[in-house]
């Protein structure tokens, strides 16, 4: 299953629904309110209509289904399992910066790698260093 890399409001709401879900309260429906106050929480300012238009991006590409409910003041919403799965990435910060690098940065896992020997090399030089300037 290939993840992808989403837009920052798509991310939010993905793994806002995706928490709700682990949470155990699934199926649920949510207020736009709560939504926009998500979004918001993240720094995206949001109304209903960013809300709505949010919604059908992440149904368009079949990771949710949503329907309004009969108050008309919350969105019925269900994952589908890609969403889910990619709904937990999202949901930490850690599996959400790996989404990122493998998205951006080509072969990151060899440039975390070497940023780790060069580290451990220049820790072991600087001490190295030091002991040298002391004898003299």
């Amino acid at each position: 299953m290939k993840f992808m890399w989403l837009p920052k409001d798509e991310r939010t709401l993905l793994a806002f629904c995706c928490t709700k879900i682990s949470r155990g309260e699934a199926p649920f429906n949510l207020a736009h309110k709560e939504l926009a106050a998500e979004l918001r929480n993240k720094g995206i300012e949001a109304d209903r209509q960013l809300v709505h238009e949010t919604l059908f991006k992440l149904q368009n590409r079949n990771l949710l289904r949503w329907g309004s409910c009969t108050d008309g003041n919350s969105v019925g919403i269900t994952l589908s399992q890609q969403g889910y799965a990619l709904g937990r990435k999202y949901s930490s910060w850690w599996s959400r910066s790996n989404l990122w690098y493998a998205e951006h940065i080509k072969n990151h896992w060899i440039w975390v790698i070497g940023g780790f020997v060069f580290g451990i090399i220049s820790t072991l030089f600087v001490q190295w260093l030091s002991k040298v300037l002391k004898l003299k």
